[in-house]
């Protein structure tokens, strides 16, 4: 799999399709693989890339450097050794915090930006959620606290329909577990971010996009948003919760399509 030295640190990412460059930042916890359900659809209209956060994935793991400027920083780099100099930028929860601070820093890389279930600074159940996975995963290891991860993501109905695999996976290793050092960085990451200050910058075409069930991240966080940023409008996803990506994935796609193909070059 393709890695690049960026900024000193060894960043994974991987690339399909052809045409106006998306960039896809994903969320805390998790690697480039979880945009699985989106890759076929986006690739089939955009040069499509995504990166493994510093800490995450396959990228390497430094004892330092945890921030979501440090992870915007990156993401340029990595822009940048692709030869990419103007992208949509699509970010997934922390990858929206990411997706805020590089449109407002560098407001001539990113020509549309989507918002997914994320926010311009971390409320008190969005911290208290951060605080009590990573004690799972430092008393407990990795498998404890993803047991923790469906509750975060996922509605009652998904429940419903798949209680019984999540059950079985109760306790399974986790693949590419996050270095404890790493992990905690990435809750610190969240737990210092606030670019509230900086949305006016944003002159991209912003989409905040969310689920009707979204409860971490919810409407006044959007709004905050929506708010600060000059040319944003929101749209509310029926059946979605946090992890509506995976969830409803076929709605999240045509969300993020219709939004972005008036707007590529």
């Amino acid at each position: 799999m393709p890695h690049e030295v960026v900024n000193g640190v060894s960043l994974h990412y991987d690339e399909w399709g052809a045409g106006h460059p998306l960039l896809l930042l994903m969320g805390f916890g998790d690697g480039l693989d979880a945009w699985a359900n989106q890759i076929p659809a986006f690739s089939e209209r955009f040069r499509t890339v995504a990166v493994d956060h510093r800490g995450s994935g396959e990228s390497e793991a430094p004892a330092g450097g945890y921030a979501i400027p440090q992870f915007v920083d990156d993401a340029i780099g990595l822009l940048d050794r692709l030869g990419i100099e103007r992208a949509h930028v699509l970010g997934y929860s922390m990858g929206g915090r990411v997706g805020q601070d590089m449109a407002a820093r560098y407001p001539d890389r990113v020509s549309a930006l989507v918002l997914a279930a994320s926010a311009a600074k971390a409320n008190a159940l969005n911290l208290y959620s951060l605080r009590a996975s990573a004690w799972l995963y430092e008393t407990y290891g990795p498998e404890a606290a993803a047991a923790f991860g469906p509750l975060i993501s996922f509605t009652h109905e998904f429940f419903d329909e798949h209680l019984d695999s999540l059950t079985d996976r109760l306790g399974e290793p986790v693949l590419e577990p996050m270095p404890i050092h790493a992990y905690r960085g990435h809750v610190e990451a969240i737990e210092n971010h606030d670019s509230v200050p900086m949305l006016g910058r944003v002159a991209a075409p912003t989409l905040v996009l969310m689920g009707d069930r979204e409860w971490l991240n919810p409407m006044t966080d959007a709004r905050a948003m929506l708010d600060g940023i000059p040319n944003a409008t929101l749209r509310v996803l029926e059946n979605g919760g946090h992890g509506f990506l995976w969830e409803i994935p076929d709605a999240f796609n045509d969300a993020v399509i219709e939004f972005l193909a008036p707007l590529t070059p």
